[in-house]
């Protein structure tokens, strides 16, 4: 899905999106040493991606679908859920997320994360 208009328009492109998912993504990537757990640690990111750029990012959803990843590991469900909202959310500016959030807005976007295997929206 090839976006032209620059990210002030508040349109952005399918290279800065993959930019900011790069960056938002890093602090929990970062530390990963195997390619099995930058891939496990990319997939969460995911996760936690669809819920900011869809505006459901609470608490109580975060800690949710993270429950669903860790089963019942309290310690990195907790861990985890702090790294979103301390490490990662803070990596992108408000106008940056608005931005995104408007882009996912639109139904044929949305469907592209689906195409990548992210099921879980709303």
């Amino acid at each position: 899905m090839k976006q032209k208009l620059s990210e002030h328009a508040g349109e952005i492109t399918d290279k800065e999106i993959a930019r900011l998912f790069e960056r938002f993504s890093l602090p929990m990537v970062l530390p990963c040493v195997t390619s099995r757990q930058k891939q496990s640690a990319a997939g969460i990111a995911t996760i936690l991606w669809v819920r900011l750029v869809t505006g459901t990012d609470t608490q109580d959803n975060i800690y949710e679908d993270l429950s669903l990843v860790f089963k019942d590991n309290h310690d990195s469900n907790v861990a985890m859920g702090s790294m979103y909202f301390f490490k990662m959310k803070p990596e992108l500016t408000k106008a940056q997320i608005s931005n995104l959030k408007k882009h996912y807005s639109d139904e044929r976007n949305l469907n592209h994360l689906k195409k990548l295997g992210v099921t879980r929206f709303h």
